[in-house]
């Protein structure tokens, strides 16, 4: 069965996050006390490692004299036995007045290091091998007190002192055996635990790395991917991050730069509609003069045959007037719409309409500007923007156009094109003018520049349709026709549907 099944996964789940949640208000608020509390951790770990490893050593130094000990009273025991044997070959008595010193020597070691002893190897009779070396002890002095001749025969004295002195030697060997197994037993138990230390350790330094990168790193990367797609263009604000104070201040910071960045984009977009405006102002007045030239000769001719019976043609006249005053007051209002200063609002639209209106602003600023321009869009086909702004952008892209032609003598053919793409609605302006120079293309979207002559152009008109379409969440992209001419593609992503 896995974990996600058992009836307690859930509640060991949502336990595990409230530790986790828990652990976290422990935690500094500020980058620079979570560093410093990682130092202070790796330090205090750094210091406990220091004093584990001295322990250690310290251990290792007491197993290493205790079993100096015991090996040193061996040596002794060793010596002795050496000595009772010289004599039981040459019959000397200083081998064994020797022998006897030797023995008392180990007797003494027992008594002074039998804590020690005991400590170096659990568990041993040391008892029975001191109550041994005691009874060899006796006999060597024994022996030594009766004199004897190096000639006589080995006496059951003798043989009983050998086997005593055989056993002690024994038994002292089995000590000291006991205590070096015990000594490696100590060296091999620190080995591990030296192990076991070093993994506590890579443990230990590992979770804070894990913690110091869920709580440095991460905030900091999903500023980063915040302000990714701000460099797209999206101006909408960085989201507040409940994280460290360091964070929150450069979060705070970055909006209030955003703040000020979207206010300067849009008095450049209110001054480049403003320059547009200027622009038409003249060829408003020029349209406007038709029909107003069109309404007053109507009046006349209405007012020289008061006297006429029939009506017809006085409706006729009064017909063309209420035509000409429509034409005039769409004018009007095609320019105060687009002059008016509203607020960014995504509206879903037909887009036809929206393209038709600006080729009308167009016709204002020059009469033969609806001749140039052709249309495919379907008037069932409908965009999720800003109609103000989209306008503005068409507006550019048509001007651009026709400015191009007009600097090569070129007759205009503006053919704009709608479309629905990839999830959104493609609009493209293709022109048949002289396109753009190839070490241009990277250049033509940035503010200010422009390839024409000083006092012919502002250099804002891509950058403005660039910005219009980045504050829609789309993109504008440029293609170059294999014939000349230039093909603008500006696409805005479809309305979001939940």
């Amino acid at each position: 069965m896995k974990l996600t099944d058992a009836p307690f996964a859930l509640p060991l789940k949502s336990a595990t996050q409230r530790f986790n949640m828990q652990l976290m208000k422990l935690l500094p608020r500020s980058l620079h006390g979570k560093i410093l509390l990682g130092y202070i951790v790796l330090g205090g770990l750094f210091v406990l490692l220091v004093f584990a490893a001295l322990e250690q050593v310290r251990g290792l130094l007491s197993h290493v004299d205790d079993e100096y000990k015991v090996t040193r009273m061996h040596d002794v025991v060793r010596e002795a036995r050496r000595l009772e044997k010289n004599y039981l070959l040459f019959r000397k008595p200083s081998e064994l007045k020797a022998a006897v010193s030797k023995a008392e020597e180990a007797l003494a070691l027992i008594g002074r290091d039998r804590p020690l002893m005991q400590r170096a190897a659990p568990g041993f009779a040391l008892d029975e091998l001191e109550q041994s070396l005691t009874d060899w002890r006796d006999l060597l002095d024994d022996r030594l007190q009766r004199r004897i001749k190096p000639t006589d025969p080995i006496s059951p004295l003798e043989e009983r002192m050998e086997a005593v002195g055989k056993q002690v030697f024994d038994s002292s060997e089995r000590l000291s055996d006991q205590a070096r197994e015990a000594m490696r037993s100590a060296l091999t138990g620190q080995e591990s635990r030296l192990y076991v230390i070093m993994f506590a350790a890579i443990v230990l330094v590992l979770g804070i790395g894990q913690l110091v990168t869920r709580r440095v790193v991460v905030p900091l990367r999903e500023v980063e991917s915040d302000l990714a797609r701000v460099g797209t263009g999206n101006l909408a604000r960085l989201t507040p991050r409940d994280h460290d104070d360091e964070i929150a201040a450069l979060v705070d910071a970055f909006n209030r730069a955003l703040g000020d960045l979207e206010e300067r984009q849009l008095a450049v977009l209110r001054t480049a509609r403003l320059a547009s405006l200027g622009t038409m102002l003249s060829g408003v007045a020029h349209e406007l003069n038709n029909p107003l030239s069109n309404i007053s000769l109507n009046a006349q001719l209405l007012l020289e045959e008061p006297e006429r019976s029939d009506a017809t043609p006085l409706n006729a006249f009064v017909e063309q007037i209420d035509d000409q005053v429509q034409r005039a007051q769409r004018i009007v209002r095609t320019l105060l719409a687009f002059a008016r200063d509203s607020h960014f609002a995504l509206v879903r639209q037909p887009l036809r309409p929206l393209v038709e209106e600006t080729i009308a602003l167009l016709r204002a600023e020059q009469p033969d500007a609806g001749d140039a321009v052709t249309l495919h869009i379907d008037p069932a086909l409908e965009i999720h923007a800003d109609g103000q702004r989209i306008q503005q952008a068409l507006l550019n892209l048509i001007r651009n156009a026709l400015e191009a032609c007009d600097e090569t003598a070129t007759t205009p053919h503006i053919v704009v094109s709608g479309m629905q793409r990839d999830g959104g609605t493609a609009i493209e302006v293709c022109d048949n003018g002289p396109g753009i120079a190839p070490g241009n293309l990277q250049r033509v979207f940035d503010p200010f520049f422009t390839t024409k002559p000083v006092g012919k152009g502002s250099g804002l008109g891509l950058f403005v349709v660039h910005e219009i379409a980045a504050e829609h969440g789309g993109r504008v992209s440029i293609a170059l026709e294999p014939d000349g001419g230039a093909c603008v593609t500006v696409w805005i992503p479809a309305e979001e549907t939940s």
